[in-house]
């Protein structure tokens, strides 16, 4: 392993022992770690923060006046009980050819390899033709403290990257007519809301009175669950189903091509092709003795571009079937997507073409919410999802990076230190490119 993935694997194990799940957050521990990593080398570091305790930070290698690179990373984590790893999820143990923790994929990878690659090129006092940056932001994971995002690119309008690179696509997938990576030009929309379902209050202890909200929202969510969501295509992923089936197919047929091509990749497809929405709360409180009249739950929606709130509330309605309850939703937000043909994205092929030339790049969209939407909102950046992971299985990323024993292939962090050198020095300094 090249010197530079030994260090990321250090600087990795670090990061993970800096517990930062959100909430609370307290990513400053974390911040405060990278900047004296980082400020000894020369590389500028600024802390942009709202909240102390939840910095977001900047680190910045100066260059010259031409077009600027950052790569786009966060520093919280989804919380994670104890008890269901088989690791400490906060030790960064290294297991099997892998570091293993909480972050470790979502995305403590990412960080350490771009700070790494940093490192390496000021070390190399490299000449880059514009400046190079690691933005790293608080509260990404629940996004509701006000302090991450939106606060930054409210603070510092113009920071304005050129380019980004950020959260999203790169796992690799085995497919009939060769591997593929994906690459997110844009994300799904955000689209939150509130179902509240009503019943009618009673003595719990004699059979027969009031009508049990609790027991009608299991009802309500087993038809919903039971009732398919309605697939459309949009055009940005259109040349991934391209590989799959002919315009001449129908959508399901396209669909159940790519998960006999492979299982994950179908996963992926199942949400880029529908209005995704998952129950992620429950509130029915009240006296143990009281049959419940009232419950509430809280849904989390991510819905295809150009869907409005009315489009979903049919659908979701649709999909709930008839009874006493209220739906309650925001209008969807995001659906912005990024050109494509950009020296970004050519600089992204190349590095395929060189590290890994079986495989090919196709664009799509991301399926979740990522900070890459206010990059390109706010600042109009030229920004794109795409943290490779050129050896691991993409069922284990998929399932574990908010789940149990997360962990990263040691091999996959040389791999991404690798390409955030190359993308540097290709757009930054011509005359370094690897």
């Amino acid at each position: 392993m090249p010197d530079e993935g030994a260090e990321a694997v250090g600087l990795l194990q670090r990061l993970i022992a800096c517990d930062t799940s959100n909430p609370p957050g307290r990513e400053a521990q974390a911040a405060a770690m990278l900047e004296e990593y980082l400020r000894p080398l020369g590389i500028e570091c600024e802390r942009i923060a709202k909240d102390p305790a939840r910095p977001n930070l900047v680190a910045r290698l100066r260059g010259g006046g031409g077009p600027s690179l950052a790569f786009l990373a966060h520093l919280d984590v989804v919380q994670a009980r104890r008890e269901d790893w088989s690791v400490e999820p906060f030790a960064g143990i290294e297991r099997d050819g892998a570091v293993w923790g909480r972050g470790a994929i979502d995305m403590k990878c990412q960080v350490a390899a771009v700070a790494v690659a940093l490192a390496t090129l000021a070390r190399e006092r490299l000449r880059a033709s514009g400046d190079l940056l690691l933005i790293l932001t608080a509260d990404e994971e629940v996004g509701e403290a006000g302090v991450g995002m939106p606060f930054l690119v409210e603070t510092r309008p113009g920071l304005a990257p050129d380019y980004v690179v950020g959260e999203g696509a790169g796992e690799r997938y085995r497919t009939p007519g060769g591997p593929i990576y994906l690459l997110d030009r844009g994300v799904k929309c955000s689209a939150g809301g509130t179902l509240t379902i009503h019943g009618r209050p009673g003595d719990a202890s004699l059979h027969g009175t009031g009508v049990s909200a609790v027991s009608f929202l299991a009802t309500l969510l087993a038809r919903f669950e039971r009732c398919s969501p309605e697939r459309r295509v949009p055009s940005e992923v259109e040349p991934l189903l391209d590989l799959f089936g002919s315009n001449g197919d129908s959508i399901d047929a396209r669909v159940a091509h790519v998960h006999e091509a492979n299982e994950a990749l179908g996963r992926i497809v199942d949400s880029l092709t529908t209005n995704v929405f998952v129950p992620s709360t429950v509130d029915a409180r009240g006296p143990s003795n009281v049959v419940p009249e009232q419950a509430t739950v809280g849904l989390y929606g991510a819905s295809l571009p150009g869907v409005d709130k009315a489009d979903l509330e049919a659908e979701l309605r649709s999909r709930l079937g008839d009874g006493r309850y209220e739906l309650d939703l925001d209008e969807p937000e995001g659906g912005l997507v990024s050109p494509l043909g950009t020296p970004l994205h050519e600089a992204i092929e190349a590095f395929l073409a060189e590290r890994d030339p079986e495989a090919r790049l196709v664009p799509a969209l991301g399926y979740g919410f990522s900070d890459c939407q206010l990059a390109r909102e706010a600042w109009g950046s030229v920004t794109y999802g795409f943290v490779p992971f050129r050896h691991a299985d993409p069922l284990t990323n998929l399932s574990s990076k908010h789940g149990v024993d997360e962990h990263v292939r040691i091999d996959d962090l040389a791999f991404q230190t690798d390409f955030a050198l190359y993308i540097a020095r290709r757009l930054l300094a011509s005359r370094n490119r690897p």
